[in-house]
């Protein structure tokens, strides 16, 4: 088997069974902030729904679709100069740990952010990365070396050049392989002034105001009030208004995500005019697992939440 294995890795080539098609890895998401009563309200943190991750807009997949390509191998299915140092960027963007090796932890990493819906490598894939491409042990573990992740692409590149391509860009290169400025991840121009202004009510406890400043200008009376309700705990069972309180900290911290960008990994939409949508993992203790989505809409000339 090591000899067999030392073959595969003195070998520019490696057999079709390396090339390593990715297995979907379950994902979940709930989304949106719920408006209306009481019940309605209590369904924001219901049960999450499944979730295939962020995925491309249509700007973006014309963007890629429109990119001249540079070559990524040369007449001898080497790398390209400009291949090489891409790849050199991608294996150090991604060993974490500064080890000189991709770790399987590393590798699953690598693959929930090249793939669209978020694919990890699937078990028997890490064996067969282990199996043909130049893995070794290292100070703190086992690992995929550089040599082993140009040979893996190198690989792919041969077999499948579309695939490279569409891995680079979502890992933010564009067709002549230099990065793209990563596109902003948190609330921008009155958008930002207004989640601003939110949080604010919000923490000085002026309940009525964040109300009035969250809800779109057509939800009723009664509906706010039930919200307002809600938040505050007035008429609240005793063991419910803990929950309510933290209803009100759970949404405070969301609104705080959509403003500092922290784990948001996706905006879409126009944060001038609306609708924006935020993509971005639970802020809630033990939920970073969850996708969240929230929109805001722009009504009657102000921004608010969608219902």
């Amino acid at each position: 088997r090591e000899a067999a294995r030392a073959r595969h890795r003195r070998a520019p080539l490696c057999p079709a069974s390396a090339l390593l098609p990715r297995v979907a890895a379950p994902s979940r998401r709930s989304s949106g902030f719920a408006m209306g009563k009481v019940g309605a309200l209590r369904k924001k943190y219901g049960k999450p729904k499944k979730s295939g991750g962020a995925k491309e807009s249509k700007e973006e997949k014309e963007e890629r679709a429109s990119s001249p390509q540079i070559e990524l191998l040369d007449d001898v299915c080497e790398c390209t100069p400009a291949f090489k140092r891409a790849l050199v960027e991608l294996f150090a963007r991604f060993d974490v740990d500064g080890d000189k090796l991709l770790s399987e932890a590393e590798l699953k990493a690598f693959s929930r952010a090249a793939n669209e819906d978020e694919r990890e490598f699937a078990e028997e894939e890490m064996i067969e990365i282990k199996d043909f491409f130049d893995w070794k042990e290292g100070p703190s573990g086992a690992g995929l070396t550089l040599r082993g992740w140009m040979q893996m692409y190198m690989t792919q590149t041969q077999a499948r050049e579309e695939e490279t391509w569409e891995d680079l860009h979502r890992l933010g290169y564009n067709g002549q392989l230099k990065l793209r400025p990563a596109p902003s991840t948190k609330a921008e121009g009155e958008l930002r002034a207004k989640l601003e202004e939110l949080l604010a009510l919000g923490e000085a406890g002026e309940l009525k105001e964040f109300v009035d400043a969250f809800v779109a200008p057509d939800v009723d009376q009664e509906d706010r009030e039930a919200f307002l309700e809600t938040l505050s705990g007035k008429g609240a069972e005793e063991d419910t208004v803990a929950d309510d309180v933290g209803q009100l900290q759970g949404l405070l911290a969301e609104l705080r995500c959509c403003l500092t960008g922290d784990g948001v990994f996706k905006v879409e939409g126009d944060q001038e005019e609306g609708p924006a949508t935020f993509h971005f993992r639970s802020p809630a203790p033990g939920m970073h697992h969850i996708d969240r989505e929230v929109v805001f809409l722009k009504e009657e000339g102000r921004w608010c939440a969608e219902g």
